[in-house]
């Protein structure tokens, strides 16, 4: 919805055992940092294997533009390393250490997972009871859920929502009859919070520290946001500006600190820290529930999953951890974005190895999920006692596929003309003023940091893509292109919104109202407005606040974001 339009390694060694990796021999590498820790060794030889995922990791962080990274790598045997690489502070020139703590992000929800299936074992909560049960006072739906449906991200609740929402009835809605399908919500996160807080009968990130952390032997993790601890993390860095699209490699600053207690997202750890909760998801994807639960528990937690098309073809969700495909095979996934970090990591129980990454900084749809993947089929190898795989292709994620489909002049209706232009790499764009970088945003959209066209992305229209609307301007290929009447009734609409939480950009395209970056929003007859694709209205936004007919506000499901334009 444009939301934030938004998103030589020279290796010392500490602790444990010692040990030595070549030098890597990538471009600029000399300029980065990287530590390794091994804490525990195995019967396996991991050498060489850190030593490409050191040099990859140190390429992602360049090829992306952001800071720094914390690595944590475990196998069943009984090894444990980190690898720090890259700033942990640019400006003060100090490298990330692997007891920096670093913001897992939604990585947390699995922790919550672990929390109640383990109350339920304990017979505290039962998970097949509604949610109404545990939250007296709550704006709850009318379609009742369950506490498992929350879990599995199956109440049909919108994907960020506060718990008391600005809403025509003051209550929050379901978009699909609870238990029908998945829909991540982590607001449905936030109100689990709110059940431990109830069963447990303290603060639920002191029940997740108490019951969870300190058990999996997660030395120095929090499950809270505190300013207080602000010196023990890695500094976070955003775009410096987000006021248009935003890029690989774009400016960055050091960016807000926000508390947070929110169990969709608030816990915190070291490298060495999850060194723990790594080992415990193996365990867990091996049937095995202790200390938390029992063995009973811990294989029925993994078994009641449902289909999870947000995490790829084929994949599984269950209480926070999702089952995916890593070549052919299942490995334990999830991935955690907040303000400052963005994390991921990968488990696979059947070959004993996992992995888990995180970067001090925001920057595009980033997630380091290339770095624990890589880390898992590096592994992989050692253990089956084959070759190590090449690296993948850090910035593959925005790299435009084919170039040659969207090459061409395109002709504006005010005589502006530009130029995508196919190179080696990808595509660039150029007119008459200079010629700027391109990247893929989205299906048939495209960015640029060409100034003069990096206010919006271009969204190519039918799949010749001889066409495409930058803002609410049509261009043509060869040939400028009447421009479709916006429709009297959308132009109030139309503008831009904001609040701490970000920015939207609303636009009129002929008989379609459009937020940037999210296509299409219909009109529902309940007076909300959702995506096109969205008929029960997962997501919905009310304008609101109407000066001379103009709205001065957009609530985006229950939340203000108030014109700023």
């Amino acid at each position: 919805m444009g939301m934030n339009r938004r998103d030589l390694l020279g290796l010392a060694v500490i602790g444990g055992v010692a040990a030595t990796l070549p030098a890597p021999a990538i471009a600029g590498a000399t300029k980065t940092p990287a530590t390794l820790a091994i804490r525990n060794k195995s019967g396996r030889d991991y050498g060489a294997a850190l030593e490409r995922l050191r040099d990859y990791a140190a390429a992602e962080l360049d090829a992306v533009g952001l800071p720094g990274m914390t690595i944590s790598i475990v196998d069943v045997e009984g090894f444990t390393a980190s690898l720090s690489v890259g700033w942990s502070d640019v400006d003060k020139r100090l490298p990330v250490t692997p007891d920096q703590l670093f913001q897992i992000g939604s990585i947390s929800k699995s922790i919550s997972g672990l929390w109640l299936h383990a109350a339920q074992d304990k017979g505290l909560i039962d998970l097949s009871a509604p949610v109404s049960r545990y939250l007296a006072g709550v704006p709850l739906p009318a379609q009742p859920m369950t506490v498992h449906q929350l879990l599995n991200h199956a109440g049909g609740l919108a994907h960020d929502a506060p718990v008391f929402p600005r809403t025509p009835d003051g209550k929050l809605w379901t978009g699909f009859k609870p238990g029908a399908r998945m829909s991540y919500s982590n607001i449905g996160y936030a109100m689990l919070g709110l059940i431990i807080g109830k069963v447990s009968g303290k603060p639920h990130f002191q029940a997740l520290e108490d019951d969870v952390l300190k058990p999996l032997g997660m030395t120095g993790a929090t499950a809270h946001i505190r300013t207080a601890d602000r010196g023990r993390y890695a500094t976070g860095y955003v775009p410096i500006r987000e006021d248009g699209v935003v890029m690989s490699r774009a400016a960055l600053i050091p960016g807000p600190w926000t508390e947070s207690d929110n169990a969709a997202g608030a816990v915190a750890a070291s490298a060495d820290g999850m060194a723990g909760y790594l080992r415990y998801v193996l365990a867990l994807g091996a049937g095995k529930g202790g200390p938390l639960m029992s063995d009973a528990a811990a294989k029925k937690m993994l078994a009641e999953d449902i289909t999870s098309s947000e995490f790829g073809a084929g994949a599984r969700y269950a209480s926070g951890i999702a089952t995916v495909q890593i070549d052919g095979k299942p490995a334990l996934h999830h991935t955690g974005g907040m303000t400052l970090f963005s994390s991921a990591f990968h488990a696979d129980p059947a070959a004993g190895v996992a992995c888990f990454a995180s970067v001090n900084g925001r920057l595009i749809s980033y997630r380091p999920r290339l770095t624990t993947i890589y880390a898992i089929q590096l592994m992989r190898a050692v253990v089956a006692g084959t070759a190590l795989p090449p690296p993948p292709d850090p910035i593959a994620f925005r790299r435009v596929p084919t170039p040659e489909h969207y090459a061409g002049t395109f002709t504006g209706p005010d005589g502006r003309s530009v130029t995508l232009r196919a190179t080696g790499t990808g595509l660039v764009l150029a007119d008459r003023n200079g010629v700027g970088r391109v990247e893929l945003a989205g299906k048939d959209s495209l960015a640029t940091d060409h100034p003069g066209y990096a206010a919006h992305q271009l969204d190519f229209d039918g799949d010749k893509a001889d066409r495409f609307w930058w803002g609410d301007i049509l261009f043509g290929r060869g040939a400028a292109l009447p421009q479709p009447v916006a429709a009297a009734a959308l132009k109030p609409l139309t503008g831009e919104y904001s609040s701490s939480d970000g920015t939207f950009v609303v636009l009129a395209r002929g008989s379609a109202l459009v937020a940037e970056g999210a296509g299409e929003f219909v009109r529902r007859p309940g007076g909300f407005w959702s995506p096109k694709e969205d008929a029960g209205g997962v997501t919905r936004v009310w304008f609101d606040g109407a000066v001379n007919g103009v709205p001065s506000r957009l609530i985006f499901c229950g939340m203000d974001f108030t014109r700023i334009s």
